[in-house]
């Protein structure tokens, strides 16, 4: 009885490190936070995104090029 015991312990501990060593390959990535470029309406990963402040309010834009016309169009009446 008690090898039997033994033999199961070592069955769970066996699955634990091979579930450690092995993870589930359909283990799904996290989700990226995605922004939109108020400049052309462009949606980009936050991670990739150009932030700007203006007016104390935080923009993100899709490149150094979509950031100055959208702040020559907020100056321009």
């Amino acid at each position: 009885m008690a090898r039997l015991a033994l033999f199961g312990i070592a069955v769970v501990l066996l699955i634990l490190l091979a579930r450690a060593l092995f993870p589930a390959k359909n283990a799904q990535p996290e989700p990226t936070e995605m922004v939109m470029d108020p400049n052309n309406g462009v949606y980009i990963p936050k991670s990739e995104a150009i932030k700007k402040t203006i007016n104390g309010k935080e923009y993100y834009f899709s490149s150094e090029q979509s950031a100055e016309e959208f702040m020559k169009k907020q100056t321009t009446p």
